[in-house]
């Protein structure tokens, strides 16, 4: 599902589909977008994230723009190891985690796509 947001650029927002695992919602939300090269860290890390939950319950969904992308996890139980959450901020441009208010975690993956550099001879 789809759906849209007005703001300065248009931005979409994804949520899973049906059964849909967060490496492959990741995997099929970078494929639509014209710029995929460097969001394709968000995939490793999605991988980090599912590896780290193990078999906790999550819901996850992601906004993408031609600016960004970012990946959200709301999750249950103990937290993610906080030397994982530091080496996703070392990857990405943002990198939020924090309690939610229902004994929860959420965290926040941001992946800006750089501007295009033209320069002249």
């Amino acid at each position: 599902m789809i759906t849209f947001a007005k703001s300065m650029k248009e931005e979409k927002i994804y949520q899973p589909e049906e059964n849909e695992d967060m490496r492959s919602f990741v995997k099929r939300i970078i494929a639509e977008q014209p710029d995929q090269e460097p969001l394709r860290i968000i995939e490793q890390l999605a991988e980090i994230t599912m590896s780290e939950l193990k078999d906790r319950p999550c819901q996850f969904s992601a906004t993408a723009s031609e600016k960004r992308m970012t990946l959200t996890v709301h999750h249950s139980g103990r937290a993610i190891d906080e030397r994982m959450v530091w080496v996703m901020g070392d990857h990405t441009d943002r990198v939020d985690y924090r309690p939610d208010d229902d004994d929860g975690w959420i965290l926040t993956i941001r992946r800006d796509i750089p501007p295009l550099f033209v320069t002249r001879r």
